[in-house]
């Protein structure tokens, strides 16, 4: 009797041990499940909080000042919640770390222009890759010279076919022929736009990188395709679309003369108008096939009509669009944002030009509110200032937030990555993952 009670008390005894280790292993589950909750939150608060400064920005903008939601948005880089933290950073291409959200229109988006420059700035190894970007992009199935096309992917193992139409994320790139995820990546591996530990810890752990407290981000730091044209107007007011307004409508949102508005309305109307040629074209001139730009045969207006001033034309800049409302363009570099190494790439043989940008900016606390300031450079022209300006604006409308959250008992840390358009309140979340 006595040998079985013995028995029964040790049975006992190991199931209350069992359970006391469930409920303690249990517990620590729930701890941990408990503080990621509160990681993600704080993250998700540094998000929130980061959109509702996009938000003000776009709906009460400051036109005096280019980077006015910038500092306000590292304003909110920071912060706490009742049981976390949250920090927004990223780095960019000349490997400086800023707080707050990265504008995209820092870089050149492939979708547009700006894959013009992949050729000089990747040189030698876009040899034969730029060729068949294009042929991803495009409609058509016929290969380009160097380039490959729907036939070649669907001969591969893994059979998948070109897009033909503009690339919805830069990763995309990976799948172009003759490009890997290392060219696109380069330390980034997780294209969160920050330094992670295991980007810079040398040989310590995937990916290959150096150690040299600095990221080096591939294609996808000189490259976007995400940028957006128009949105944020210097009213607040949704732009205007020359078809669908009046020249009333006009001359009082850019402060023109009825006269100037009309023969501007008259302008639009032109098959090849741009914007840009108004700083080479004067009003009342037929636009020309390549917009007006240099080359234009017209050398004055209607003598009737009186020319524009610079800041008649940043306000046009800043109220108008040639785009329709439903076909959102690709948007331009800001030129209060991009890297200088980038804009040398760019303009190789001009460090002249763009060291006397980089100067103006560097000068003004209120950044470049126009690109009509830069026609105070040294030896700008009206040709150069049109081609400056069909490249550069001076606001941004898509930003992506890297919130990392951290809780604040246990260090547990959560990072959300979403890239947002600010161009219409409330704001658009293009993107958004979570690690």
């Amino acid at each position: 009797m006595i040998i079985v009670i013995i028995w029964a008390i040790s049975i006992c005894a190991l199931l209350v041990t069992s359970l006391m280790v469930f409920a303690g292993r249990q517990s620590m589950l729930g701890h941990e499940t408990v503080d990621r909750i509160r990681a993600r939150w704080a993250a998700r608060a540094g998000i929130e909080s980061t959109l509702a400064v996009m938000g003000h920005h776009t709906e009460e903008p400051e036109i005096d000042h280019a980077l006015a939601m910038n500092l306000d948005m590292e304003v909110v880089a920071a912060g706490e919640t009742d049981h976390g933290t949250w920090s927004i950073l990223y780095d960019d291409l000349d490997g400086q770390r800023w707080p707050g959200p990265m504008d995209e229109h820092m870089k050149l988006n492939v979708n547009g222009d700006g894959r013009g420059y992949i050729a000089v700035i990747f040189s030698p190894l876009s040899w034969g890759v730029a060729p068949a970007i294009e042929d991803w992009i495009d409609e058509d199935d016929d290969p380009r010279d160097l380039g490959v096309e729907r036939d070649y992917y669907l001969s591969l193992d893994a059979r998948y076919e070109p897009r033909n139409d503009y690339l919805w994320h830069i990763a995309e790139l990976e799948l172009i022929a003759g490009l890997d995820p290392e060219d696109i990546r380069g330390e980034d591996w997780n294209l969160n736009n920050r330094l992670d530990e295991n980007e810079d810890d040398g040989d310590g752990s995937l990916p290959e990188d150096e150690p040299d407290n600095r990221l080096e981000g591939g294609w996808a730091a000189y490259l976007t395709a995400s940028t957006i044209a128009d949105g944020a107007t210097a009213s607040g007011l949704p732009r205007l679309y020359f078809p669908a307004t009046t020249v009333e409508e006009l001359a009082e949102r850019t402060g023109l003369q009825p006269s100037q508005a009309e023969a501007l309305m008259n302008m639009a109307k032109e098959d090849g108008f741009e914007l840009e040629s108004l700083i080479t074209t004067p009003l009342g001139v037929e636009a020309d096939e390549d917009g007006g730009g240099p080359g234009s045969s017209a050398s004055s207006g209607d003598s009737s009509v009186p020319p524009l001033e610079d800041w008649q034309i940043t306000a046009i800049f800043d109220e108008t669009t040639t785009n329709k409302p439903h076909q959102q363009a690709v948007g331009k570099l800001n030129i209060n944002t991009v890297p200088r190494t980038l804009l040398l790439d760019m303009y190789t043989g001009q460090e002249d030009l763009v060291e006397n940008i980089l100067s103006m900016r560097r000068n003004r606390a209120e950044g470049i509110t126009s690109i009509m300031d830069l026609r105070e450079l040294p030896g700008m022209t009206d040709d150069l200032l049109w081609q400056l300006a069909r490249t550069f604006t001076t606001r941004s409308n898509v930003y992506t937030i890297t919130s990392r959250g951290r809780s604040g008992s246990s260090g547990a840390e959560v990072e959300i990555v979403t890239t947002v358009d600010r161009s219409t309140v409330p704001v658009r979340i293009l993107e958004y993952r979570e690690e």
